[in-house]
């Protein structure tokens, strides 16, 4: 990779915080009331509300917490990827001043 491909990279964004929590909340609490629901079938429609209930309220922890997990892994990812980017800017960086000086004192008939 060339010190122009370097320096022209742009660093990840983290996503967010509870985005992941929020989708996991939502579809566990969706699949935790219809496996609630029916389940709850069975003592009729009363014991079918209280299934879902209790299903969407177990399904919505259980994916929260998983959507939680997912994001903190890719949080991490995007931290190690940025702490790269940036050493390897700083180096591009540093290189391209040392290429400048060189080129303007190396020249012939400079005086220094």
């Amino acid at each position: 990779m060339k010190d122009s491909d370097i320096l022209a990279e742009k660093k990840k964004k983290n996503p967010s915080r509870f985005g992941g929590m929020l989708k996991g909340t939502g579809i566990g609490g969706a699949i935790g009331a219809t496996g609630g629901a029916l389940l709850g079938m069975r003592k009729g429609w009363k014991g079918a509300a209280i299934g879902a209930a209790v299903g969407g309220s177990i399904g919505s922890t259980v994916g929260g917490g998983a959507g939680m997990m997912s994001g903190s892994k890719q949080r991490k990812e995007n931290e190690f990827y940025n702490d790269r980017l940036r050493y390897a800017q700083r180096q591009a960086q540093r290189r391209e001043r040392k290429d400048w000086k060189q080129n303007m004192t190396q020249r012939e008939g400079y005086t220094y």
